[in-house]
């Protein structure tokens, strides 16, 4: 018998480099929910390219309604300069006003499952989303089963490092680090801790 009163893994978060899979493993977990008729709902993160095909953006993307999209960020070279923004990550300039009315409202659904892509840098500009992450990760409801994307520990911005330093040591937490070797079947895996 186990005394150990184990926690029940509620959040899984998704860590990997850029450009992995992470994105791509949040919409075919989306995808196999709807099939299997899930209450969820969420966001996710998807770059925008520019007509020579190279990277000029990310926008927001609803995951029940793929058609409404809110631009997140923007290179400079592609924006009026009426537009610059105060929030800058490298050469991106971050919408955080267009991300919190794209992206708040998903806190508010009633869903047994919630997908975040991402818990990173841009979006933490947002005091809100801040704020509603902490209130859902850490507050004592019993909120929906929560699905996301977080950026490998030691790319964190020292001040977001306590966020995530608590999230990665939350018992309900399970960390899964996306490689080339593991993304193809991680979407089973992960189903397993849903279901």
């Amino acid at each position: 018998m186990d005394t150990g009163a184990t926690l029940r893994i509620s959040r899984v978060l998704l860590t990997g480099p850029p450009g992995i899979g992470k994105t791509t493993l949040c919409k075919k977990l989306a995808s196999m929910m709807k099939e299997q008729n899930y209450k969820f709902d969420g966001f996710y993160t998807e770059e925008v390219r520019g007509e020579n095909g190279s990277r000029i953006g990310f926008d927001v993307v609803l995951i029940k309604n793929p058609q409404e999209r809110s631009i997140l960020a923007r290179i400079e070279n592609v924006i009026n300069r009426s537009q610059c923004s105060k929030y800058k990550v490298g050469n991106y300039h971050v919408f955080v006003n267009d991300f919190e009315v794209a992206a708040l409202p998903v806190f508010e659904s009633n869903t047994d499952i919630l997908i975040i892509d991402e818990i990173g840098k841009m979006e933490l500009f947002s005091r809100k989303f801040h704020n509603e992450i902490e209130k859902l990760c850490f507050g004592n409801s019993s909120r929906p089963f929560i699905i996301a994307t977080i950026p490998q520990l030691h790319k964190v911005p020292q001040r977001y490092l306590s966020l995530f330093q608590k999230l990665q040591a939350d018992e309900r937490c399970k960390v899964i680090t996306v490689n080339r070797q593991n993304r193809d079947n991680l979407s089973e895996e992960i189903f397993q801790f849903i279901s």
